[in-house]
């Protein structure tokens, strides 16, 4: 006999009109499906999963979709942020059936008892505890990544980073705010060179596109309000491997390396940031073995992904899997 007909056979030697109802419950209880994150994964399979058919629960610590590859743009204003957005409540709501969605993070995973655990981060102002659990049946990790540091000093504390839409906005207001101090009339023509100094640290799509992006969001725009100091701007971007966009055809690499050039972006390959202070981003020449230092007005890290620390903790637990799916 199974555990549940141990439970109704239990129910039945109390009263036997409890049976039928026990029975019936536990016939059309749906299963509950927890899922972790808005982001592709996490949107794309609520889209096709018959919430109808399950209890479905959503949680993430933003309350909106974004379509993440054109946060560069939304730094430079080409698009609005709104553009690229879309609120969570407005997907679930064209979906048949109901969706519960908590605006909170999953801090642990409970793999073992089937349990998610949450903590919101609203004001601590409001009232009633932010910390909550979530049973599940069938649970859905879609948490997405979080830069990759390396563990290179300083990084956190002085760089910008380009994976959320706050980032995007964040970094917007910095780049005009370099532009702002560097008209001060008190400044020195270094000191104002330092403060429009911006860095890229990699290579890659996002780091690239960026570049690009502010290189004509500059000259397009930001020169003819701040005439004053439109030549003492520079776009340095610092890319490990010996070529930019490496992970394409090297036609491709080829090509985006002589537009940088033509564009005055000074492109460095080779070189290795090993410290990030909030004046100075230095790095080592991997051909030279020197290192070197340059000042800085404003750092962006776009070097890449890793996966976040719950994830780590869920897959490194001992757990069965057998209702788990993972997904990128």
């Amino acid at each position: 006999m199974s555990i549940s007909g141990g439970i109704v056979a239990y129910a039945d030697s109390q009263s036997e009109t409890a049976a039928p109802a026990e029975l019936n419950q536990n016939e059309f209880k749906k299963k509950r499906v927890v899922v972790l994150g808005t982001g592709w994964a996490g949107t794309s399979f609520l889209k096709d999963l018959d919430v109808s058919s399950y209890d479905v629960q959503l949680v993430s610590p933003r309350n909106y979709f974004a379509f993440t590859p054109l946060l560069p743009s939304v730094t430079c204003g080409t698009v609005e942020a709104r553009s690229i957005s879309e609120p969570v409540r407005n997907i679930i709501k064209k979906r048949n059936g109901e969706i519960q969605f908590y605006e909170a993070e999953c801090v642990k995973i409970d793999a073992a008892n089937n349990k998610v655990f949450c903590k919101s981060h609203f004001d601590n102002n409001m009232i009633g505890s932010e910390d909550f659990s979530l049973e599940y049946d069938y649970l859905v990790v879609a948490l997405g990544a979080q830069v990759n540091t390396f563990n290179t000093p300083g990084v956190m504390e002085n760089c910008h980073f380009l994976k959320e839409l706050e980032d995007a906005q964040k970094l917007r207001r910095s780049v005009i705010d370099c532009f702002e101090k560097a008209s001060i009339p008190s400044l020195t023509e270094e000191e104002r060179r330092t403060n429009l100094h911006f860095v890229v640290v990699g290579g890659g799509p996002t780091g690239v596109e960026f570049a690009a992006e502010l290189h004509d969001f500059i000259k397009e725009d930001l020169v003819n309000i701040y005439p004053v100091v439109k030549d003492l701007v520079k776009i340095t971007l610092i890319q490990s491997g010996d070529h930019i966009l490496n992970m394409f055809d090297e036609r491709i690499s080829t090509f985006a390396e002589q537009k940088f050039q033509r564009d005055c972006i000074d492109v460095q390959t080779g070189c290795r940031v090993v410290c990030v202070s909030d004046k100075e981003i230095t790095m080592k020449v991997k051909s030279k073995g020197e290192v070197t230092s340059i000042p800085h007005g404003l750092v962006v890290w776009s070097t890449g992904i890793s996966t976040r620390p719950v994830v780590k903790d869920f897959h490194g637990a001992n757990w069965t899997g057998k209702q788990t799916c993972s997904c990128n």
